[in-house]
């Protein structure tokens, strides 16, 4: 069979059930139109498709459709994605009747997805990169069985090589499950075209003909993430899902098991309000200036609520980012705010604790030292800035973060490396807070203000030298290409 080289554009998306299984959540409202952290499904889906590198979306409705054109059309945070609207008059049928009433709209290879599937985009990406032949088509399949939530509810898929041979809920003997998405060429069509009748057609039996013909080919995603969302037990796996995917790679160990367990429960309540990402940096900058002032005051109580309100600051600044992966707001120039509010709560907290101890200390290079850590840590972000303006892109510091670690790993018997990787490693927001905190709990203004002047010394050493051989070995990689 020839392989088609053109990739797939556009995208199927079948919206036409009342979703009755839900309807105890949703009322009238339709399944796909529920929102799920913050953002109606079906929009959910469109956004991550559309990042995928779908641009054209051809949606099937049938059940309260004007609610669909009435949520979706004047959405502005849909502009910019073409729509195009298919209505099913036998929507009460199953699937694959849905599938059918967009026969005309699509003659090229395409993607066909559940207005009721998660999914992730980098799944997607990698599915649209497979070649697929004339006559063909792919279902995307898990075979990670054992982590399937509800597998009695899925369809189950016994896969021979890289061949579906079989596809049924009731299936005994199965090595997989479908997972909504398929890459299909307009033979879907004729197959469920030959198998439709008065009581319509399912997707599943379009999905036999295409396998009984050694036509329907599997693909496997592996570690992706995807959640079939029918029931008010799966919207809660399923929100939950997509909150647990927030953590980041770069997350430290306070981060990782003190600050995002309680940023991601701040988060899944605030999508559900008005409030932005940005309104979620200020206020974060506030309460880290606000910190800030109280240890200008040097006594104990002032200083441990300063430490406090720092630490406070801390665990919000996760959910700025986290509110806006899960509503799909980010931007560069929220990535840039947060990044300077962030670097300027820094230097007013470091400044404080220096002012702090040092102020009413005798000792000259006491004072000297307090200044200057703070006037390094100052330069060192400048430097960093320069990286990522460099670099191009966000201001995020993630990316500066990823490009050492690569940097540092790929030079595993460099100990210079690997001891800025470490130092790097102990200068994150959500470690020093917490050491800072622990400090002024135990009344030890003193180490404070060590730990901030030593910190900032080393902070400022190790982003100097990362930096510059990252730059070195951007400009090599540069002059090598040219």
């Amino acid at each position: 069979m020839d392989q088609h080289t053109n990739r797939a554009a556009s995208a199927l998306i079948i919206a036409g059930g009342a979703g009755a299984r839900l309807q105890t959540v949703t009322g009238p409202v339709p399944k796909p139109l529920m929102k799920l952290c913050g953002v109606p499904l079906i929009k959910r889906i469109i956004l991550t498709a559309g990042r995928a590198g779908i641009t054209r979306f051809v949606i099937v409705t049938g059940y309260e459709a004007d609610r669909f054109h009435d949520t979706l059309s004047h959405d502005p945070g849909l502009d910019g994605c073409q729509i195009e609207w298919v209505h099913n008059e036998r929507w009460h049928m199953p699937n694959g009747v849905s599938v059918l009433a967009a026969r005309s709209r699509l003659t090229e290879p395409f993607v066909l997805l559940m207005a009721d599937h998660l999914f992730e985009q980098r799944t997607l990406e990698r599915l649209l990169e497979e070649p697929v032949a004339e006559g063909e088509c792919l279902l995307a399949v898990d075979r990670k069985i054992e982590r399937v939530y509800d597998p009695d509810d899925a369809t189950k898929v016994a896969v021979r090589d890289d061949r579906v041979v079989r596809i049924d809920k009731g299936l005994r003997e199965y090595n997989a499950v479908d997972t909504g998405m398929f890459l299909c060429t307009p033979a879907l069509f004729d197959a469920l075209d030959a198998v439709d009748g008065p009581e319509g057609c399912a997707l599943s039996d379009g999905v036999r003909v295409l396998a009984g013909e050694g036509r329907m080919r599997a693909f496997d995603i592996g570690e992706g993430f995807w959640q079939d969302v029918d029931t008010p037990e799966m919207l809660a796996h399923g929100e939950k899902a997509l909150v647990s995917r927030l953590i980041k790679p770069t997350d430290g160990w306070v981060s990782r098991y003190v600050n995002r367990p309680v940023s991601t429960r701040l988060s899944r309540w605030l999508v559900r309000t008005p409030v932005t990402p940005n309104m979620v940096t200020l206020v974060t900058f506030l309460s880290g200036l606000l910190g800030a002032w109280f240890v200008l005051d040097g006594a104990y109580w002032t200083v441990l609520l300063g430490a406090l309100l720092f630490q406070v600051s801390s665990i919000l600044d996760g959910c700025d980012g986290e509110v806006a992966v899960l509503t799909f707001r980010e931007s560069k120039y929220g990535s840039w705010l947060d990044t300077i509010t962030d670097n300027l709560t820094y230097l007013a907290f470091f400044s404080a604790v220096v002012w702090a101890y040092a102020g009413d200390s005798d000792e000259t290079v006491v004072r000297i030292l307090g200044m200057g850590s703070v006037a390094v840590v100052a330069a060192s972000i400048l430097v960093m800035y320069y990286y990522l303006l460099q670099t191009g892109g966000s201001g995020s510091l993630v990316r500066f973060n990823r490009a050492f670690e690569r940097h540092a790993v790929g030079r595993r018997r460099d100990l210079a490396a690997r001891l800025l990787n470490l130092f790097r490693m102990m200068c994150k927001r959500d470690f020093f807070t917490m050491l800072l905190l622990c400090f002024a709990a135990l009344g030890l203004l003193s180490w404070m203000f060590w730990t901030v002047t030593a910190g900032g010394l080393v902070m400022g050493l190790a982003i100097f030298i990362s930096t510059g051989r990252l730059l070195a070995r951007d400009r090599a990689i540069r002059a090598m290409s040219t």
